[in-house]
């Protein structure tokens, strides 16, 4: 979506046809998490002094699982400061669990048994390092790296997920922690992919092969995975780490991000389409499993007016809606299966991120007024009120 510094912020369309409930937000270098409600104003927030949140959802019991860093001075160029810290917040922001890994980054989910899967890098053997095709070469890189102002122009804004320095290929590995910190299942995502046929596109840097920047527990207990530097999704047995199903890969999904199973048992996945042929461009797919089709997209019309070509997301609504995270302009709407527009929200959020201008969220996630994460909550937008004035939220 184009942005302007004109455009008007908070809720700028609903009507009938929108679900109505409260919609979970994570502005990318804000202090706070924010639930909205359908006019748009903030209801709650959580917060913890030195900790930046980057992404968080609320669990059944109503805490919040987040994900962050302690705020790090990182300029143009630069990977994220750390590893991120993962956090279960209480109602009222204090801390009930912490992990913390020396290579945690993107995605976690919590399991029905309460131990809880992450992703993690790690460093890929060189033996199978040296078998990976495809990305730049070690001439193009190099040129890319020397000419250090177009370095930064297409550097800037990303890195929202933890960037340790690790030297060698990168790759990552899911792990299953119990509430003791212990991790006591891991699974190495690359021994699902093939170097002969998981290539790397022309245009990413052969610094990672996988990339997985999301991790989700299917309603059978099977895991999702999203290797974005593949344009792949693994659907793998957990704990077993049995490969049962692959799907994507050029000229079908390009960089996707945030894949989850829709109340009819489909694949939902935003397709940033970084990459594609010819031309990046976004949409959001809903695949068969059974058969590997599409059955459902939506694409914006007019055409071009919904671009994201990195982090993002979408989940199917109880009404039949669909969410929407354009994530890189800060735009969260809900359409129908038409693909008509019936609740929009932009938000206000222009904020300082490794030395540019942002708007972003990773992810965001509707919650019904009577789902168990918020049974018994005071959600209230006048106690927030100073708040929604400041940043133009009020109605």
């Amino acid at each position: 979506m184009g942005w302007s510094p004109f455009r008007p912020v908070g809720l700028t369309h609903a009507d009938s046809r929108a679900a109505g409930g409260y919609t979970l937000i994570t502005p990318v270098s804000f202090d706070s998490v924010l639930l909205i409600d359908e006019r748009g104003e903030v209801v709650h927030s959580w917060s913890v002094p030195g900790f930046q949140p980057g992404y968080g959802y609320l669990l059944p019991n109503g805490n919040l699982l987040v994900r962050g860093q302690p705020p790090v001075q990182v300029t143009v160029g630069e990977p994220a400061g750390k590893a991120d810290i993962l956090l279960e917040l209480d109602w009222d922001s204090n801390v009930v669990w912490r992990w913390e890994h020396p290579t945690f980054h993107h995605d976690m989910y919590r399991l029905p048994n309460g131990n809880t899967l992450a992703i993690i890098w790690k460093v890929l053997p060189e033996e199978i390092a040296k078998q990976v095709k495809g990305g730049m070469s070690p001439d193009q890189l190099a040129e890319l790296q020397n000419d250090k102002e177009f370095f930064s122009f297409v550097l800037q804004g990303l890195g929202v997920g933890g960037r340790p320095r690790l030297t060698g290929m990168l790759t990552d590995a899911i792990v299953e922690v119990n509430p003791q910190g212990e991790i006591v299942h891991e699974m190495d995502v690359w021994k699902h992919c093939d170097p002969e046929k998981d290539i790397l596109c022309e245009s990413d840097t052969p610094l990672e092969w996988t990339h997985v920047n999301a991790v989700e527990m299917a309603p059978d207990g099977d895991i999702l995975i999203s290797c974005q530097k593949l344009d792949l999704i693994l659907k793998c047995s957990w704990p077993e780490g049995k490969l049962k199903w692959r799907w994507g890969g050029p000229r079908k999904i390009s960089h996707q991000h945030d894949p989850n199973v829709t109340p009819d048992g489909n694949l939902l996945v935003f397709d940033n389409g970084t990459h594609h042929p010819l031309m990046g461009r976004s949409r959001v797919v809903e695949v068969d499993f059974n058969t590997g089709d599409i059955v459902w997209q939506y694409q914006p019309s007019p055409v071009f007016s919904m671009c994201s070509l990195h982090i993002s997301g979408a989940e199917r609504l109880a009404n039949g809606n669909t969410l929407v995270c354009e994530g890189e302009c800060g735009r969260i709407f809900e359409v129908d299966r038409d693909g008509d527009i019936c609740w929009e929200w932009i938000s206000p959020f222009v904020l300082d991120f490794k030395g540019v201008k942002a708007v972003m969220f990773f992810r965001a996630h509707r919650y019904a007024a009577d789902s168990p994460e918020l049974a018994g909550r005071m959600l209230d937008p006048a106690a927030h009120a100073d708040f929604n004035k400041e940043w133009n939220l009020a109605r």
